[in-house]
C-alpha cells in the first residue's frame, strides 16, 4: 500500500539535536510534557500505517497454518483481514483522541487554580522545572481534564482567552473535529467500540450457511444471526482509511504539530 504522504517527514519527532549551550533555554516540564506527547502521537500514527498496510498481507503461512479447503482458506484470510483493518481503524481514532490531550497538556491548562477574581493562583508552581515524581502527577492530572471539543463545558474557548498562543492550534482542533465527529471512521469505531462487532460482505460471500427463510406476508423475518448484524466492505473500508489518511488526517497533525510548536516553543534539550 502506498501513501501519498511521508510521516517521517512531517510527523516524526526529532531523534537528534544541535545547539549551543551559551544562550540555550533550559527545559521546563511544558517543554517535557508537549515533547512526550509528540512521540506517543507519531507511534500511535505508524501503528495505524502498519496494520493498514498488513491489511494487503500475501504470505499467511507464518499467521495460521494453512487448509485445504480453498473456501476455507480463504475465509481465514479475510477474517485476519478484517481484524488488522479493525486494529487500524482503531488506532486511527485514538490518534486523534490524542492530539486533543497533546494540546492540553501543552497549555497546561488543568494544573490551574484561580481566585475569586479569575487570577491564576499557582503560577510559581506550575511554570519551570520540577522533580521527576511532581511532573509525572501533573501531567496524569493535566491528561485527566481531556474533553472532546463538543462536550458540554469544555474549555477550549476560555483556554483561547487565558493562553492565546494555542488560538490558532485550537481552532484546528475544533475545525477538523466538526467534519471527524460525524464521519464513517468515526461512527464504526464508536460502533466497534460500544456497540458489537461489524459482518464483512467479502466474508459472508464465500458461502451462505442459511437454513431456511421465514416469510408472513409480504415480510421477511430474521432466521440467521446475519440478518441483524452490521454489515460492512472490508475492500471500501479499507480504502476510505488510506484516503481519509493522505487527505485529511497527514495534514491536520502536521498542521497541529507545527501550530503547537510555535506556541510552546520547546526547548532544544529535549528531543
Amino acid at each position: 500500500m502506498e501513501f501519498q504522504t511521508d510521516i517521517f517527514e512531517g510527523v516524526e519527532p526529532p531523534s537528534s539535536s544541535k545547539y549551543n549551550l551559551i544562550g540555550t533555554k533550559l527545559p521546563t516540564s511544558q517543554d517535557v510534557y508537549f515533547v512526550s506527547k509528540w512521540h506517543e502521537l507519531f507511534e500511535r500514527y505508524e501503528m495505524a500505517r502498519i496494520f493498514l498496510r498488513k491489511t494487503e498481507e500475501e504470505n499467511w503461512d507464518y499467521w495460521f497454518n494453512k487448509v485445504d479447503d480453498e473456501v476455507a482458506q480463504k475465509g481465514i484470510e479475510l477474517m485476519f483481514k478484517s481484524q488488522m483493518l479493525e486494529t487500524a481503524l482503531i488506532n486511527y481514532n485514538i490518534l486523534v483522541d490524542l492530539t486533543w490531550t497533546m494540546t492540553y497538556v501543552s497549555a497546561e491548562y488543568v494544573l490551574y487554580k484561580f481566585d475569586n477574581e479569575g487570577n491564576v493562583t499557582n503560577a510559581d508552581e506550575i511554570i519551570g522545572m520540577h522533580s521527576i515524581e511532581k511532573s509525572l502527577d501533573m501531567l496524569r492530572k493535566t491528561e485527566n481534564g481531556v474533553s472532546t471539543p463538543h462536550a458540554e463545558g469544555n474549555p477550549f474557548q476560555y483556554l483561547k482567552v487565558m493562553r492565546p498562543e494555542f488560538s490558532d492550534a485550537i481552532d484546528l482542533i475544533v475545525e477538523f473535529w466538526k467534519e471527524f465527529s460525524e464521519s464513517k471512521i468515526r461512527n464504526i469505531y464508536n460502533y466497534i467500540k460500544h456497540k458489537g462487532t461489524p459482518c464483512y460482505k467479502e466474508i459472508e460471500a464465500l458461502g451462505d450457511t442459511r437454513f431456511f427463510n421465514l416469510i408472513i406476508g409480504k415480510e421477511s423475518y430474521p432466521t440467521d444471526i446475519r440478518d441483524v448484524r452490521k454489515v460492512l466492505s472490508i475492500d471500501e473500508l479499507i480504502d476510505e482509511l488510506r484516503k481519509f489518511d493522505d487527505e485529511k488526517l497527514y495534514p491536520y497533525i502536521t498542521g497541529l504539530i507545527e501550530k503547537l510548536k510555535v506556541a510552546v516553543d520547546p526547548s532544544p534539550m529535549i528531543i
